[in-house]
Protein backbone atom coordinates (compact mmCIF):
# COMPACT_ATOMS: atom_id res chain seq x y z
CA UNK A 1 0.00 0.00 0.00
CA UNK A 2 1.17 3.15 -1.04
CA UNK A 3 1.76 6.11 2.41
CA UNK A 4 -0.76 8.09 2.73
CA UNK A 5 -0.35 11.94 1.82
CA UNK A 6 -2.29 13.96 4.26
CA UNK A 7 -3.26 17.34 3.56
CA UNK A 8 -4.49 18.34 6.45
CA UNK A 9 -0.90 18.34 7.67
CA UNK A 10 -0.04 19.87 4.74
CA UNK A 11 -2.93 22.96 5.10
CA UNK A 12 -1.52 22.96 8.29
CA UNK A 13 1.94 23.69 7.37
CA UNK A 14 1.25 25.97 4.85
CA UNK A 15 -1.41 27.85 6.96
CA UNK A 16 1.62 28.50 9.44
CA UNK A 17 4.19 29.47 7.06
CA UNK A 18 1.71 32.22 6.44
CA UNK A 19 1.48 32.92 9.87
CA UNK A 20 5.20 32.80 9.83
CA UNK A 21 5.46 35.13 6.98
CA UNK A 22 3.05 37.77 7.40
CA UNK A 23 4.45 37.91 11.63
CA UNK A 24 7.89 38.88 10.41
CA UNK A 25 6.65 41.28 7.95
CA UNK A 26 4.97 42.93 10.48
CA UNK A 27 7.82 43.06 12.87
CA UNK A 28 10.32 44.72 10.55
CA UNK A 29 7.08 47.38 9.89
CA UNK A 30 6.62 48.19 13.16
CA UNK A 31 10.10 47.66 15.22
CA UNK A 32 12.85 47.38 12.34
CA UNK A 33 15.78 47.66 14.72
CA UNK A 34 14.51 44.53 17.00
CA UNK A 35 15.94 41.34 17.06
CA UNK A 36 13.86 38.72 15.75
CA UNK A 37 16.01 35.71 17.01
CA UNK A 38 13.18 34.71 19.54
CA UNK A 39 10.31 34.77 17.26
CA UNK A 40 12.14 32.98 14.45
CA UNK A 41 13.18 30.16 17.00
CA UNK A 42 9.59 30.29 18.43
CA UNK A 43 8.41 29.87 14.96
CA UNK A 44 10.36 27.29 13.81
CA UNK A 45 9.66 25.51 17.12
CA UNK A 46 6.23 25.62 16.38
CA UNK A 47 6.12 24.40 13.11
CA UNK A 48 8.51 21.49 13.44
CA UNK A 49 6.17 20.15 16.74
CA UNK A 50 3.34 20.21 14.27
CA UNK A 51 5.51 18.35 11.87
CA UNK A 52 6.29 15.62 14.05
CA UNK A 53 2.60 15.60 15.79
CA UNK A 54 1.21 14.66 12.83
CA UNK A 55 3.48 12.28 11.75
CA UNK A 56 1.77 8.29 11.04
CA UNK A 57 3.77 6.78 13.29
CA UNK A 58 6.43 7.67 15.43
CA UNK A 59 7.13 8.13 19.84
CA UNK A 60 6.48 11.68 18.82
CA UNK A 61 3.06 11.42 17.01
CA UNK A 62 -0.19 12.75 18.33
CA UNK A 63 -0.60 9.05 19.55
CA UNK A 64 3.15 7.82 20.38
CA UNK A 65 4.71 7.66 23.44
CA UNK A 66 5.52 11.74 23.67
CA UNK A 67 2.72 13.09 21.56
CA UNK A 68 0.63 14.29 24.53
CA UNK A 69 3.95 15.97 25.85
CA UNK A 70 4.67 17.37 22.61
CA UNK A 71 1.02 18.82 22.08
CA UNK A 72 1.63 20.25 25.33
CA UNK A 73 4.59 22.00 24.35
CA UNK A 74 3.48 23.49 21.32
CA UNK A 75 0.42 25.29 23.05
CA UNK A 76 2.94 26.54 25.45
CA UNK A 77 5.08 27.96 22.34
CA UNK A 78 1.83 29.43 20.90
CA UNK A 79 1.24 31.23 24.32
CA UNK A 80 5.01 32.47 24.12
CA UNK A 81 5.30 34.12 21.02
CA UNK A 82 1.64 35.97 22.10
CA UNK A 83 3.46 37.28 24.91
CA UNK A 84 6.22 38.89 22.82
CA UNK A 85 4.60 40.22 20.13
CA UNK A 86 1.96 42.87 20.64
CA UNK A 87 -1.34 41.59 20.55
CA UNK A 88 -3.25 44.79 18.80
CA UNK A 89 -1.09 44.17 15.90
CA UNK A 90 -0.84 40.71 15.80
CA UNK A 91 -4.21 39.31 16.16
CA UNK A 92 -4.47 36.64 13.45
CA UNK A 93 -1.81 34.59 15.87
CA UNK A 94 -5.17 32.82 17.11
CA UNK A 95 -4.45 30.64 14.02
CA UNK A 96 -2.02 29.03 15.71
CA UNK A 97 -4.31 27.91 18.41
CA UNK A 98 -6.79 27.12 15.91
CA UNK A 99 -4.28 24.24 14.15
CA UNK A 100 -3.18 22.96 17.41
CA UNK A 101 -7.15 22.86 18.39
CA UNK A 102 -7.58 20.73 15.39
CA UNK A 103 -5.65 17.90 16.48
CA UNK A 104 -6.92 17.53 19.74
CA UNK A 105 -9.81 14.91 18.32
CA UNK A 106 -7.28 12.54 17.58
CA UNK A 107 -5.96 12.16 21.29
CA UNK A 108 -8.85 12.46 23.13
CA UNK A 109 -13.00 12.51 22.93
CA UNK A 110 -15.00 15.30 20.84
CA UNK A 111 -16.41 16.57 24.19
CA UNK A 112 -13.27 16.69 26.13
CA UNK A 113 -11.72 18.53 23.15
CA UNK A 114 -14.73 21.12 22.84
CA UNK A 115 -14.24 21.52 26.86
CA UNK A 116 -10.15 22.40 26.28
CA UNK A 117 -10.20 24.62 23.46
CA UNK A 118 -12.80 26.95 25.46
CA UNK A 119 -10.46 26.88 28.00
CA UNK A 120 -7.60 27.83 26.19
CA UNK A 121 -9.37 30.16 23.72
CA UNK A 122 -10.12 32.26 26.99
CA UNK A 123 -6.95 32.29 28.58
CA UNK A 124 -5.87 33.18 25.05
CA UNK A 125 -7.79 36.33 24.68
CA UNK A 126 -7.79 36.98 28.61
CA UNK A 127 -3.65 37.65 27.53
CA UNK A 128 -4.72 39.74 24.87
CA UNK A 129 -6.68 41.62 26.98
CA UNK A 130 -4.52 42.39 29.08
CA UNK A 131 -1.72 43.34 26.63
CA UNK A 132 -4.14 45.98 24.94
CA UNK A 133 -6.25 47.09 27.92
CA UNK A 134 -9.45 46.67 26.26
CA UNK A 135 -12.66 44.72 24.85
CA UNK A 136 -11.74 41.68 22.88
CA UNK A 137 -14.75 39.77 23.31
CA UNK A 138 -15.99 40.07 19.96
CA UNK A 139 -12.40 38.60 18.39
CA UNK A 140 -12.86 36.02 21.38
CA UNK A 141 -16.00 35.27 19.75
CA UNK A 142 -14.99 35.13 16.53
CA UNK A 143 -12.29 33.28 16.50
CA UNK A 144 -13.59 30.72 19.45
CA UNK A 145 -16.26 30.03 16.94
CA UNK A 146 -13.30 29.00 14.19
CA UNK A 147 -11.90 26.85 17.67
CA UNK A 148 -14.61 25.16 17.73
CA UNK A 149 -15.29 24.40 13.62
CA UNK A 150 -11.83 23.08 13.28
CA UNK A 151 -12.74 20.68 16.37
CA UNK A 152 -15.76 19.30 15.10
CA UNK A 153 -14.36 19.22 11.37
CA UNK A 154 -11.30 17.34 13.12
CA UNK A 155 -13.59 15.09 14.85
CA UNK A 156 -15.78 14.12 11.77
CA UNK A 157 -12.22 13.06 9.91
CA UNK A 158 -11.48 11.19 12.61
CA UNK A 159 -14.81 9.06 12.31
CA UNK A 160 -14.33 8.76 9.06
CA UNK A 161 -10.93 7.28 9.09
CA UNK A 162 -11.43 5.12 11.56
CA UNK A 163 -14.51 3.90 10.12
CA UNK A 164 -12.15 3.33 7.17
CA UNK A 165 -9.76 1.28 8.73
CA UNK A 166 -12.48 -0.71 10.31
CA UNK A 167 -13.50 -1.29 6.39
CA UNK A 168 -10.27 -2.35 5.58
CA UNK A 169 -9.48 -4.90 8.85
CA UNK A 170 -12.70 -6.36 8.15
CA UNK A 171 -11.62 -7.02 4.17
CA UNK A 172 -8.49 -8.25 5.33
CA UNK A 173 -10.32 -10.89 7.16
CA UNK A 174 -12.56 -11.71 4.64
CA UNK A 175 -9.20 -12.36 2.57
CA UNK A 176 -7.77 -14.46 5.20
CA UNK A 177 -11.46 -16.40 5.88
CA UNK A 178 -11.78 -16.67 2.39
CA UNK A 179 -8.33 -18.07 2.05
CA UNK A 180 -8.93 -20.90 4.51
CA UNK A 181 -12.27 -21.80 3.58
CA UNK A 182 -11.25 -22.31 0.14
CA UNK A 183 -7.75 -24.22 1.63
CA UNK A 184 -11.17 -26.25 3.80
CA UNK A 185 -12.77 -26.75 0.66
CA UNK A 186 -9.90 -28.98 -1.31
CA UNK A 187 -9.18 -30.42 1.52
CA UNK A 188 -12.69 -31.65 1.75
CA UNK A 189 -12.61 -32.96 -1.98
CA UNK A 190 -9.37 -34.23 -2.05
CA UNK A 191 -10.19 -35.96 0.91
CA UNK A 192 -13.54 -37.55 -0.87
CA UNK A 193 -11.46 -38.53 -3.79
CA UNK A 194 -8.65 -40.19 -1.70
CA UNK A 195 -10.80 -41.62 0.01
CA UNK A 196 -13.18 -43.26 -2.69
CA UNK A 197 -10.11 -44.12 -4.95
CA UNK A 198 -8.42 -46.28 -1.89
CA UNK A 199 -12.21 -48.10 -1.09
CA UNK A 200 -12.99 -48.22 -4.38
CA UNK A 201 -10.25 -48.57 -7.06
CA UNK A 202 -7.78 -49.95 -4.50
CA UNK A 203 -10.23 -52.76 -3.43
CA UNK A 204 -11.02 -53.84 -7.05
CA UNK A 205 -7.28 -54.16 -7.76
CA UNK A 206 -6.75 -55.66 -4.58
CA UNK A 207 -9.30 -58.50 -5.49
CA UNK A 208 -7.83 -58.35 -9.02
CA UNK A 209 -4.00 -59.48 -7.44
CA UNK A 210 -5.42 -61.88 -5.83
CA UNK A 211 -7.15 -63.37 -8.70
CA UNK A 212 -4.01 -63.59 -11.13
CA UNK A 213 -2.01 -65.05 -8.63
CA UNK A 214 -5.05 -67.84 -8.03
CA UNK A 215 -5.03 -67.99 -11.87
CA UNK A 216 -1.18 -68.53 -12.32
CA UNK A 217 -1.26 -71.38 -10.01
CA UNK A 218 -3.58 -73.04 -12.32
CA UNK A 219 -2.12 -72.18 -15.55
CA UNK A 220 0.52 -74.11 -17.63
CA UNK A 221 2.91 -72.40 -20.38
CA UNK A 222 2.27 -69.70 -22.07
CA UNK A 223 -1.02 -69.09 -20.57
CA UNK A 224 0.80 -68.84 -16.90
CA UNK A 225 3.55 -66.00 -18.93
CA UNK A 226 0.97 -64.03 -19.62
CA UNK A 227 -1.17 -64.14 -16.38
CA UNK A 228 1.99 -63.77 -14.21
CA UNK A 229 2.88 -60.31 -16.57
CA UNK A 230 -0.91 -59.47 -15.49
CA UNK A 231 -0.29 -59.90 -12.00
CA UNK A 232 2.66 -57.91 -11.97
CA UNK A 233 0.86 -55.12 -13.77
CA UNK A 234 -2.29 -55.29 -11.19
CA UNK A 235 0.47 -55.04 -8.76
CA UNK A 236 2.48 -51.81 -9.95
CA UNK A 237 -1.56 -50.10 -10.89
CA UNK A 238 -2.38 -50.71 -6.91
CA UNK A 239 1.12 -49.87 -5.59
CA UNK A 240 0.62 -45.99 -7.77
CA UNK A 241 -3.16 -45.68 -6.61
CA UNK A 242 -2.05 -46.21 -2.75
CA UNK A 243 0.91 -43.79 -3.89
CA UNK A 244 -1.54 -41.42 -5.47
CA UNK A 245 -3.98 -41.87 -2.54
CA UNK A 246 -0.85 -40.51 -0.16
CA UNK A 247 -0.43 -37.70 -2.31
CA UNK A 248 -3.57 -36.54 -2.54
CA UNK A 249 -3.68 -36.70 1.31
CA UNK A 250 -0.87 -34.70 1.64
CA UNK A 251 -0.06 -31.13 1.83
CA UNK A 252 -4.76 -30.33 1.74
CA UNK A 253 -4.26 -28.22 4.38
CA UNK A 254 -3.67 -24.14 4.21
CA UNK A 255 0.09 -22.99 5.66
CA UNK A 256 0.26 -20.39 8.65
CA UNK A 257 2.05 -18.10 6.50
CA UNK A 258 -0.47 -17.94 3.54
CA UNK A 259 -3.44 -17.51 5.52
CA UNK A 260 -1.79 -14.48 7.28
CA UNK A 261 -0.41 -13.03 4.40
CA UNK A 262 -3.59 -11.37 3.22
CA UNK A 263 -3.92 -10.00 6.51
CA UNK A 264 -0.62 -7.46 6.02
CA UNK A 265 -1.81 -6.46 2.03
CA UNK A 266 -3.07 -2.77 3.12
CA UNK A 267 -1.13 -1.69 5.65
CA UNK A 268 0.84 1.61 5.41
CA UNK A 269 4.31 1.38 4.41
CA UNK A 270 5.61 2.68 7.75
CA UNK A 271 4.48 -0.13 9.27
CA UNK A 272 7.09 -2.41 8.63
CA UNK A 273 5.83 -6.07 9.15
CA UNK A 274 8.87 -9.17 10.16
CA UNK A 275 7.90 -12.58 9.81
CA UNK A 276 9.37 -15.69 11.16
CA UNK A 277 7.16 -18.14 10.09
CA UNK A 278 8.34 -21.40 8.78
CA UNK A 279 6.34 -22.58 5.90
CA UNK A 280 5.82 -25.85 7.23
CA UNK A 281 3.36 -25.14 9.79
CA UNK A 282 -0.47 -25.85 8.73
CA UNK A 283 -3.59 -25.04 9.88
CA UNK A 284 -5.61 -28.44 10.08
CA UNK A 285 -8.31 -26.86 12.23
CA UNK A 286 -10.56 -24.13 10.75
CA UNK A 287 -12.33 -22.90 13.33
CA UNK A 288 -8.50 -22.80 15.41
CA UNK A 289 -7.16 -20.40 12.19
CA UNK A 290 -10.69 -18.52 12.01
CA UNK A 291 -9.66 -17.32 15.45
CA UNK A 292 -6.05 -17.04 15.41
CA UNK A 293 -6.18 -14.63 12.33
CA UNK A 294 -8.19 -12.29 14.49
CA UNK A 295 -6.31 -12.37 17.26
CA UNK A 296 -3.07 -11.72 15.07
CA UNK A 297 -5.45 -8.92 13.36
CA UNK A 298 -6.54 -7.10 16.28
CA UNK A 299 -2.48 -7.62 17.40
CA UNK A 300 -1.50 -5.99 13.90
CA UNK A 301 -4.34 -3.06 14.82
CA UNK A 302 -3.19 -1.97 18.05
CA UNK A 303 0.26 -1.18 17.56
CA UNK A 304 -0.75 1.02 14.38
CA UNK A 305 -3.53 2.90 16.98
CA UNK A 306 -1.85 2.70 20.23
CA UNK A 307 2.21 2.09 20.34
CA UNK A 308 3.47 4.35 17.62
CA UNK A 309 5.38 1.36 16.17
CA UNK A 310 7.54 1.58 12.88
CA UNK A 311 8.10 -2.24 13.00
CA UNK A 312 5.95 -5.38 14.02
CA UNK A 313 7.40 -9.14 14.40
CA UNK A 314 5.62 -12.24 14.28
CA UNK A 315 7.44 -15.27 15.21
CA UNK A 316 5.51 -19.03 14.99
CA UNK A 317 7.21 -21.97 16.16
CA UNK A 318 5.92 -25.51 17.04
CA UNK A 319 7.41 -27.41 19.98
CA UNK A 320 5.94 -30.56 21.40
CA UNK A 321 2.53 -30.46 19.70
CA UNK A 322 2.01 -26.62 20.66
CA UNK A 323 1.97 -24.03 18.46
CA UNK A 324 3.60 -21.17 19.64
CA UNK A 325 3.22 -17.37 18.30
CA UNK A 326 5.33 -14.46 19.67
CA UNK A 327 4.12 -10.94 18.72
CA UNK A 328 5.81 -7.89 19.55
CA UNK A 329 6.80 -4.33 18.08
CA UNK A 330 9.13 -1.10 18.27
CA UNK A 331 6.10 1.43 19.81
CA UNK A 332 5.90 2.01 23.03
CA UNK A 333 3.55 0.59 26.32
CA UNK A 334 2.03 3.15 28.26
CA UNK A 335 2.25 3.01 32.11
CA UNK A 336 -1.00 3.88 32.70
CA UNK A 337 -2.05 1.03 30.12
CA UNK A 338 -5.03 -1.32 30.95
CA UNK A 339 -6.17 -3.97 29.15
CA UNK A 340 -9.14 -3.27 26.95
CA UNK A 341 -12.08 -4.84 25.17
CA UNK A 342 -9.44 -6.23 22.36
CA UNK A 343 -6.87 -8.16 24.83
CA UNK A 344 -10.55 -9.19 26.63
CA UNK A 345 -11.40 -10.62 22.71
CA UNK A 346 -8.24 -12.54 22.35
CA UNK A 347 -8.28 -14.26 25.79
CA UNK A 348 -11.86 -15.90 24.92
CA UNK A 349 -10.75 -16.65 21.33
CA UNK A 350 -7.71 -18.89 22.62
CA UNK A 351 -10.09 -19.73 25.91
CA UNK A 352 -12.85 -21.56 23.29
CA UNK A 353 -9.67 -23.25 21.39
CA UNK A 354 -7.57 -24.69 24.38
CA UNK A 355 -5.15 -21.79 24.11
CA UNK A 356 -3.69 -18.84 26.11
CA UNK A 357 -2.20 -15.73 26.01
CA UNK A 358 0.82 -14.40 28.07
CA UNK A 359 1.40 -10.77 28.20
CA UNK A 360 4.68 -8.89 28.88
CA UNK A 361 7.07 -6.25 29.00
CA UNK A 362 9.87 -6.13 26.03
CA UNK A 363 11.94 -3.09 26.12
CA UNK A 364 9.15 -0.52 25.91
CA UNK A 365 6.64 -2.39 24.36
CA UNK A 366 4.36 -5.25 24.52
CA UNK A 367 4.79 -8.37 23.50
CA UNK A 368 2.11 -11.07 23.05
CA UNK A 369 2.73 -15.23 23.54
CA UNK A 370 0.59 -17.05 22.06
CA UNK A 371 0.02 -20.69 22.57
CA UNK A 372 -2.08 -23.37 20.97
CA UNK A 373 -2.48 -26.90 21.03
CA UNK A 374 -1.39 -28.47 17.58
CA UNK A 375 -1.33 -31.38 15.93
CA UNK A 376 -0.57 -33.04 12.88
CA UNK A 377 -2.88 -33.51 9.37
CA UNK A 378 -5.56 -36.14 10.75
CA UNK A 379 -4.69 -37.07 6.33
CA UNK A 380 -1.37 -38.28 6.99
Amino acid sequence: MKPKFDFATLAGLLTWLLVYGVSCYLLQKIAPGQSLAPVHALFVAYGGLFWLLTRQQGHFALRGRYGAVFLLLQLVVAFSLLWLLPGRYFEFLSILTIIWAAMLPFVMRTSLAMLLTIAVVSAWYSVVAWQSGGSVWISALLYGSFHLFAVLVQSASRDAENAKEELEQKHQQLLATQQLLQGASRQSERTRIARNLHDVVGHHLTALTIQLQVASHITEGEAKIQVDKCHQLAKLLLSDVREAVSTMRQYTDVTLLDAITPLLALLPEPLEIKLEIPPDIMLHDLHQAQHLLCIVQEAISNSLKHSGASQFHLTASVEQQQLQLVIYDNGSWASHWQPGNGIKGMHERLAECGGSLQLAKLQHAMQLTITLPYRESDNA
